[in-house]
């Protein structure tokens, strides 16, 4: 009796064995099976053309090229510099009001008013200043911020007083590490008063170091701010202004 029940152990472990193998050999044939299925699926997508029109949410299409994250192109990175620097540097004295939502299916915007301005330490900046430092590091933000505000006039906020930034020349974008860049702005800043209608004119020659970041999602025109709006504008670029540090003239043109 024990001789049969071994028996029949041994047959049943001799009938097992075999199957697993088969089935065993059955998942690794379907698991390579889908492996090739994936290689060929991806070669496929690799030898597509890479996609050049890109369609806005506001039905606007534009073209587009293929770039490394950290790269920005010299034009890019020269319009930064120049809206950013503009936006910091001209003072109106008046802000752009809301849009009149009575005016009609245009939306046409109110009157300018007067800019309030916005505190910073011993003084205040425009409320374009403000926006417009958004495009600066964190870290170097509230710093910048308060020499603006040394330079403003208090005339500025009565409305008896403006500003431009005349912008002479801005170098080529001079790499320093990946993503990193160093311009070279000589610029004057010009301010008209009253008692300088014609205006006096304040040297502005600066280095700047650029550093690319993440580009700012564009809000959405209904429900986003003046404010969201003014950041994205200035960062749909992907790039930001981490350290702004007098420029050395001699050394300039020595080079």
């Amino acid at each position: 009796m024990l001789n049969t029940i071994q028996g029949n152990r041994r047959f049943h472990s001799s009938n097992i064995l075999p199957l697993f193998a088969l089935g065993t050999l059955g998942i690794q044939s379907l698991v390579l099976l889908l492996v090739l299925l994936n290689t060929a699926r991806i070669g496929q997508i690799a030898r597509k053309p890479v996609p050049t029109l890109v369609q806005l949410v506001d039905g606007r299409a534009i073209t587009t090229a293929p770039v490394d994250p950290a790269l920005r192109t010299p034009m890019v990175i020269h319009a930064f510099v120049k809206m950013a620097l503009g936006m910091m540097f001209s003072w109106s004295g008046t802000v752009q009001n809301a849009p009149n939502a009575g005016a009609g299916a245009g939306n046409s915007p109110l009157p300018p008013v007067t800019d309030p301005g916005v505190p910073m330490g011993n003084g205040r900046v425009t409320t374009a200043s403000w926006q417009a430092s958004f495009a600066l590091k964190e870290d170097f933000r509230t710093q910048f911020l308060a020499e603006i505000a040394k330079l403003t006039p208090a005339d500025v906020f009565a409305g008896t007083a403006q500003s431009v930034l005349n912008i002479e020349s801005i170098s080529d974008p001079k790499p320093v590490k990946p993503g990193e860049w160093q311009v070279d702005v000589v610029a004057n800043l010009i301010i008209f008063d009253g008692n300088h209608p014609q205006g006096t004119s304040i040297p502005f020659n600066k280095t700047l170091f650029v550093e690319a970041i993440e580009p700012a999602q564009d809000p959405l025109s209904d429900t986003s701010t003046p404010l969201q709006k003014a950041v994205y504008q200035l960062q749909e670029s992907g790039l930001q202004i981490s350290l702004i540090r007098d420029l050395n003239l001699q050394q300039l043109t020595t080079h």
